[in-house]
């Protein structure tokens, strides 16, 4: 079955940089947003700000998926892969503002990198312009403001390390897409992005 976004979906982005270029997308209904928000903030560790997963155990990084899947988020896979940072990069957003374009969302959260916050300011910019998309809101946040971040997090950094992190993900994963920078050619490569019907 098709992934579907819902109507004016929040979208929360992290992403990650081995065995290619992962961009996460984690969509969340707009009514769903503070419950999940909640949830999320408490799967962290005890007496810590936020969720670790680069150094949390990993039992904590296993559970954390179907924790943030029972929140009703899902996350959507922009992947590049044996392209340099600086083409991945770009390819993976613009195709996921296109599909949210397409989608009608309502709001794009990015983790905050602020090397590459201008850059990517930039090209969400000139794919609004190209849609004539007016009513989709973005803006860049470091993890420890927006909590919901790590459900993005989480599946990027699954990814990376293959094997059985992949399965332990898949609760929280909707779909996955293979970008290609010339022209924005795509093929999906599991659970197709469709157009939401009015």
């Amino acid at each position: 079955m098709a992934f579907v976004f819902p109507q004016r979906a929040h979208v929360f982005v992290d992403g990650s940089k081995a065995r290619g270029y992962y961009i996460a997308a984690a969509v969340i209904s707009p009514q769903d947003v503070a419950s999940a928000r909640s949830v999320i903030t408490g799967l962290r560790h005890k007496n810590s700000a936020s969720v670790h997963f680069k150094n949390g155990k990993d039992a904590q990084r296993r559970a954390f998926p179907r924790g943030a899947a029972a929140t009703g988020a899902q996350t959507l896979l922009y992947v590049v892969k044996d392209r340099p940072d600086k083409i991945a990069r770009p390819a993976c957003l613009e195709a996921l503002v296109t599909d949210l374009c397409r989608n009608a969302a309502g709001r794009l959260i990015l983790e905050q990198d602020d090397s590459l916050t201008a850059a990517d300011r930039r090209i969400i910019a000139a794919r609004l312009r190209a849609h004539r998309c007016r009513d989709l809101d973005y803006l860049h946040q470091k993890r420890r403001e927006e909590p919901l971040l790590r459900a993005g997090d989480s599946v990027a950094r699954s990814c990376r390390k293959g094997g059985d992190w992949i399965r332990q993900a898949a609760p929280l994963v909707a779909g996955s897409v293979s970008c290609k920078s010339a022209g924005l050619a795509r093929r999906t490569i599991r659970k197709p992005v469709t157009t939401r019907r009015p």
